[in-house]
């Protein structure tokens, strides 16, 4: 099978490894746009960090994730010195992609900020390291769980595909098939679980219920250096969208 003609977009956190590698598939042949094109394949060189940067810079995006050389991560498993090759083989149809759903968040019924999309997971904690949170957490997924009053370091909710990273640092494990919330560090009460499974149609909702600090909580997404301030009695729901990130795949890797 041989696909359609591609366009690729070449992102990256050194702007001299970018250049080089536009120049290397344009020398090759292919087709680099300098705007990200939503029907192109955007190339992350680097490692999982650029990977959650084009998921949460770009809408429902098409990924290459491309390792580079110091780079670290577990989800960029092609080195660079095979991009023209991989990049031959989607041509010429060789190739695989997976769908991974992203979370978003939601207050009184918005998405927050219109794209406050996560592909790993979405996390509170007090605006200051040093401080516990005081928080609720309510979970609707077919009953009713709740977790009133809960002092601890913060609660996130995770996707499988995120299960490798804050998580896993969290609960020791991963998951692969609907949601995971997790509990860091909690002070109190004694009884709340380190993390709970949920189905994919579930939905969370953090609410900040005390504080006594001007920063009160914020709400984080995957490594984003954004917050958003939670003040006290402002719940948001926490959920899966219906938007996708896919990630494409040469020789099975």
């Amino acid at each position: 099978m041989t696909t359609p003609h591609v366009r690729y977009h070449v992102i990256s956190n050194d702007d001299r490894r970018r250049e080089t590698a536009v120049e290397t598939l344009e020398g090759a042949g292919f087709e680099v746009v300098e705007e990200y094109d939503p029907e192109s394949v955007v190339v992350t060189l680097g490692g999982d960090g650029t990977i959650l940067y084009a998921a949460r810079t770009f809408r429902e995006p098409t990924l290459l994730p491309v390792r580079t050389a110091g780079s670290a991560g577990l989800r960029t498993e092609l080195d660079d010195d095979r991009l023209v090759e991989a990049v031959g083989a989607i041509e010429a149809g060789a190739y695989t992609t997976t769908e991974h759903r992203k979370l978003a968040a939601y207050r009184d019924g918005e998405e927050l900020r219109g794209s406050f999309g996560a592909l790993n997971e979405v996390s509170l904690h007090h605006g200051s390291p040093l401080m516990a949170a005081v928080f609720a957490v309510r979970v609707r997924d077919g009953g009713r769980e709740v977790f009133e009053r809960v002092v601890g370091d913060g609660v996130l909710v995770a996707t499988p595909f995120g299960s490798t990273g804050y998580y896993r640092s969290v609960t020791g494990g991963t998951f692969t098939d609907g949601l995971g919330l997790a509990f860091n560090n909690v002070h109190a009460p004694a009884d709340v679980p380190d993390q709970v499974g949920l189905s994919a149609g579930a939905a969370v909702e953090f609410e900040v219920v005390e504080s006594t600090h001007a920063s009160d909580a914020v709400l984080t997404r995957d490594n984003a250096p954004e917050t958003v301030d939670l003040a006290v009695g402002e719940p948001v729901t926490v959920r899966y969208s219906d938007r996708r990130v896919s990630m494409v795949s040469v020789d099975g890797r």
